[in-house]
């Protein structure tokens, strides 16, 4: 009896500890999510994020109707001959991506966000209170990865969905209306909230890595729009600058929303692959630095 109770004892306190470790999880979710929700500038930054996804596919699809009408009534193309109708078709190609356009102004908020999710309370040392109630530190940065990808893809999906709702009657008078299940565009409005997402885990683990608000998202942007530039004028030196500038996330993302690629650039799914690459890297580098360094 003396050698049981105290091997009872211990298969008891080891169910519990596995039983909580799920518990804990969710409650870190939880608290995350209370955090995240409680801040003005969050309610700011993601209005201005989805205001923005909206208006740059609203001034996308005024292009596309300016560029259709103009056609139309000065094009050199004899009506229904193969050259009008494969030029049209390409203005239907390009109205039906109008609706994920607005990732390109908001991925830089978003990772912003993102990177002030972690970098604030390094700044502010409220990451050792936060580290004090979720002892597992893997499970504190997995659960703040998890409540800002998951905000950043729902503010994705519906500023897409938004987007499309806004551009059909604006595209109707000119025949380039479509219906919400044409080719590729439910597909186009779920990888704008994807991208958004692996954005997010990208610009929270910088701001991981670097500890900083101000240093994550100078590095974050600097990779999103610094970083293409430098590249591209490097391509013009070498091709093998223009190949490598695919293969950056912002470029990887466009090909990843995009209704049809060009035959020089990635194809959705590879784009998709290469932007979920940086954001696990990046991810996994975070991990391993929350890990090993002290708070």
């Amino acid at each position: 009896m003396t050698t049981t109770a105290p091997t009872s004892r211990r298969a008891t306190a080891a169910a519990r500890q596995e039983s909580g470790a799920g518990l804990t999880f969710l409650r870190a979710v939880h608290a995350e999510w209370i955090k995240l929700t409680s801040l003005r500038s969050s309610y700011i930054i993601l209005t201005i994020a989805f205001l923005g996804m909206v208006g740059i596919s609203l001034l996308s699809t005024l292009s596309v109707v300016d560029m259709a009408s103009g056609y139309i009534a000065y094009g050199a193309d004899p009506a229904g001959s193969e050259a009008q109708l494969g030029t049209v078709e390409e203005f239907g190609v390009m109205a039906r991506g109008v609706a994920s356009n607005g990732i390109v102004i908001a991925q830089f908020l978003i990772a912003s966000l993102a990177v002030m999710q972690i970098g604030s309370e390094y700044g502010t040392r409220m990451i050792t209170t936060t580290l004090t109630a979720v002892p597992r530190r893997i499970t504190a940065v997995l659960a703040k990865t998890l409540v800002i990808a998951g905000t950043s893809f729902v503010v994705g999906v519906v500023g897409a969905l938004i987007s499309y709702a806004i551009a059909q009657p604006m595209l109707e008078p000119h025949g380039l209306n479509y219906p919400l299940i044409a080719d590729g565009v439910i597909r186009g409005i779920v990888s704008a909230g994807v991208y958004l997402a692996l954005i997010a885990v990208l610009g929270l683990s910088i701001g991981a890595l670097l500890r900083n608000s101000a240093g994550g998202i100078v590095t974050t942007l600097g990779v999103l729009t610094v970083l293409p530039i430098i590249v591209a004028i490097l391509s013009g030196v070498n091709d093998l600058f223009r190949d490598l500038g695919l293969f950056l996330p912002s470029s990887a993302g466009m090909d990843m929303v995009a209704i049809r690629t060009a035959q020089d650039h990635l194809t959705q799914v590879q784009g998709g692959l290469v932007v979920l690459g940086w954001a696990v890297v990046a991810l996994a580098g975070a991990l391993i630095s929350v890990k090993r360094r002290d708070a």
